[in-house]
This record gives structure tokens, C-alpha cells and sequence, in this order.
């Protein structure tokens, strides 16, 4: 983030300077988001439902599996599972061409998307081992981000540290053109964001992982000597929370001192 400057003298008694403050927290990671979606397409209508439906249910059984017992605060604490839903059956179709322009087939189209929170990272690669490998299913915008509460309690430390950091810019070019009796005398809010860190855009489960540049995954195996299956783990990053702040300052210039 670049912080911008400007200066401009409003009349011989006064000096104004409008700084641009800046601050930065970095934080673990607490949640990750997978985003799963299940499509298939085919020129038969229902056999191409089929697919989407048994798939999807298949997937919400694994995510029965971990989800909280009941609704007691210690089985909610126990579940690695932060949260979970998932879109309605979306079914279409279309007609396609070949080069000379003549109609091909209609083709049928049917999809189911999946937004799963996990807040423990081991249980979300094991998850991501057993959904990559099913047939229709494709592993999207693997993202980390952190608990509103845990955003909440960092905006104080934010507001004040864009607030100083804008002072202090203000201070640095009072000192160099020695102007005097700084002081605030407008502000304005700027933009509050939290930096969601992307794993990766997306990977078929025919894809390894690991070739994608930005991916930070390595594979474990389960163990055993009768196995060669490997759970993915992920590796979460630092979410950053950011503000931005306008602060305008007024104050005595150097030739007013005295007079």
C-alpha cells in the first residue's frame, strides 16, 4: 500500500499538509474456505442430473461426518468444520455447432456449488483428498480468512496506527521545512480491507497440485503398508488487515515564527 502526500500553503499565516496514513496487521489464518463444484454435462437430461445429484450427496455425507454431533457449544467446538452450504441444482442446455455451421446435439448441463468452512486444516486436507478424487467434481478458490470477532478486535489497533502513521508523516515535513504547531484539523475514513490469500484459482482432480506456482501443498501419506493413498496438506497463509486513513493538518510556517 502507497501512502500519498500533498503539500499547499493556504496563506502567509498558515500551512496546510494532507497525508495519507497507512497501517498493516498480519494474522494467522483461522478459516479455510474450499469451494467445491459438481458438474456434468452429456446429451442425456436425466443421466447428467444423475451424476450431479449422487455426487452431491456423496459430498454431503462426508460433511455429515464432520459436522457437530448436536447443537451443544462443545460439539461445535469439537467439529472441524466451521461451516457449509451449497447452491440448488442448476440444469441447462444448448445447442452446439460444428465448423460448417450445422447443429449439433443438444447438450445438457447440470451443476451443484459447495462453500465449506473448515477451522481445522488437517481435516480440510483429508476432505480435499477424498472430494478431488471423486468423478464431476472440481476443488475452487481454495482461500483463507480470519473470524469476524478476530477482525472486530483488530479495528482499534488499525484506526490508531493509520492515525500515527500520518502524523509522523506530517511531523517529517513539518521538521524538514520548519513549520511549527502542527494539528489536525480534518480526517477521513479510508478503506478497511482484509487481504483473503488465495491457495490457488482451481484444480481438476486429474491435476497434481503441486504444479500450480502459487499452490503451497505438500503431500503426506496415511501410512500403512497396504495404502498408497496421500492426504493433501494445506498450508495456510497470514490474512493481513489494512487501513487507510486521510488526515489534514494545519500549521505555522517557518517566516510566521516571532511575528
Amino acid at each position: 500500500m502507497q501512502a500519498t502526500e500533498s503539500t499547499r500553503p493556504l496563506d502567509p499565516a498558515t500551512f496546510e499538509v494532507t497525508v495519507t496514513g497507512a497501517a498493516e496487521i498480519p494474522h494467522p489464518a483461522e478459516r479455510g474456505l474450499i469451494n467445491v463444484s459438481v458438474a456434468s454435462e452429456g446429451l442425456n437430461k436425466a443421466a447428467v442430473s444423475d451424476d450431479v445429484v449422487t455426487t452431491s450427496k456423496h459430498i454431503e455425507s462426508l460433511l455429515s461426518e464432520l459436522s457437530p454431533e448436536d447443537e451443544s457449544a462443545e460439539a461445535k467446538e469439537a467439529s472441524p468444520l466451521a461451516h457449509w452450504d451449497k447452491t440448488s441444482l442448476s440444469a441447462t442446455s444448448y445447442i452446439p455447432y460444428d465448423n460448417d455451421g450445422n447443429e449439433k446435439p443438444r447438450q445438457y448441463k447440470a451443476s451443484v456449488t459447495f462453500d465449506i468452512r473448515f477451522k481445522e486444516f488437517k481435516a480440510l486436507g483429508r476432505f480435499g483428498t477424498k472430494v478431488s478424487s471423486l468423478n464431476h467434481v472440481e476443488v475452487k478458490n481454495i482461500s483463507w480468512i480470519l473470524t469476524t470477532d478476530t477482525e472486530k478486535s483488530f479495528q482499534s489497533k488499525l484506526r490508531r496506527d493509520a492515525a500515527k502513521d500520518a502524523m509522523d508523516k506530517a511531523r517529517d515535513y513539518c521538521d524538514v521545512l520548519q513549520c511549527t504547531n502542527l494539528r489536525p484539523i480534518e480526517l477521513q475514513e479510508g478503506r478497511c480491507s482484509t487481504g483473503i490469500r488465495q491457495l490457488h484459482n482451481s484444480y481438476p482432480a486429474s491435476q497434481e497440485p503441486g504444479s500450480h506456482p502459487r499452490m503451497q501443498i505438500a503431500r503426506r501419506s496415511t501410512g500403512g503398508k497396504a495404502t498408497t493413498s496421500e492426504d493433501l496438506e494445506f498450508r495456510p497463509q497470514e490474512v493481513r488487515m489494512s487501513m487507510e486513513v486521510v488526515i489534514k493538518f494545519h500549521a505555522d510556517p517557518a517566516s510566521t515564527r516571532g511575528a
